[in-house]
């Protein structure tokens, strides 16, 4: 029951005000059967009371005037109107959420299964950025450094200790020859692995325009892919993918779903 108050109280539901609100009967009415109901030997009362009014006659006029104006007036005769819901108002701005997405797999499982589908990325470990960074990557290249038609590829997942993934980034370098062909397979596998194991399916249209070396720029709930062609060299080609919640009511939805917010360490294993 407090905690019912204590809704009934912050949003303004009115479930507890209902009988507070019953219209109570006009005093006239109530004054009338009070004096149908005196009993006829109330005479010696009658007598008494009509020599104090005439002993004191302003003692008599004023409860007659007072009953008077009562009365006459018009909101003593209606009910007070009974007070809205506000269950059914429009929502209040501060307190809007929207749907969002979120990682449906760790960085240990998407690692395991980019190795075993033949991008050999490690194992999920501390970056060299910081211990609050996890990562694995793997990268090769076909042809020498100052090689100008070498190919490479690269690709980096990267995330939190407990396997919370942050974003997803591929580089690649696709010149026109048979080892840029070759990369260029390499990558497409990649990138639909990865929208297989994210389960963000709705992205595989962006496949189309990446088969075509065209920029692409995909976003819903709080997610976005981008594929884009580096100025620099235009056989060089960057991938990401990942979250990125720009709108209020995103970032206050994904605070709200936010582990590491509401969820308590696990207490270190007894000796």
């Amino acid at each position: 029951m407090r905690n019912l108050r204590a809704l009934d109280a912050r949003y303004h539901l009115d479930l507890f005000n209902g009988s507070a609100q019953q219209p109570s009967p006009p005093a006239v009415t109530t004054a009338a059967s009070q004096t149908a109901t005196q009993p006829a030997n109330s005479k010696p009362a009658e007598i008494a009371g009509e020599k104090n009014a005439t002993s004191n006659p302003a003692a008599t006029a004023a409860p007659s005037q007072k009953q008077a104006a009562h009365a006459k007036s018009p909101t003593a005769m209606k009910p007070t109107p009974a007070r809205r819901s506000h269950i059914f108002d429009p929502p209040v701005d501060p307190l809007r959420g929207a749907f969002v997405r979120s990682w449906r797999i760790t960085g240990q499982t998407l690692c395991a299964d980019l190795s075993k589908s033949g991008l050999p990325v490690g194992e999920w470990k501390q970056s060299a950025l910081g211990a609050g960074n996890f990562e694995c990557s793997y990268e090769i290249q076909k042809g020498g450094n100052d090689d100008p038609n070498a190919a490479s590829f690269f690709i980096i997942v990267r995330g939190s200790p407990t396997g919370e993934l942050d974003n997803i980034r591929i580089k690649v370098i696709m010149p026109d020859n048979a080892d840029g062909r070759a990369i260029g397979e390499t990558f497409v596998d990649a990138v639909v692995l990865l929208l297989t194991e994210t389960r963000w399916l709705d992205f595989e249209t962006a496949l189309d325009a990446i088969g075509k070396l065209q920029d692409v720029t995909l976003e819903a709930f709080g997610a976005k892919l981008s594929f884009f062609r580096e100025f620099r060299n235009d056989r060089s080609f960057n991938l990401q993918l990942g979250l990125q919640r720009k709108a209020p009511e995103q970032i206050r939805t994904a605070i709200v779903f936010d582990k590491a917010r509401w969820t308590l360490p696990s207490p270190p294993p007894a000796k």
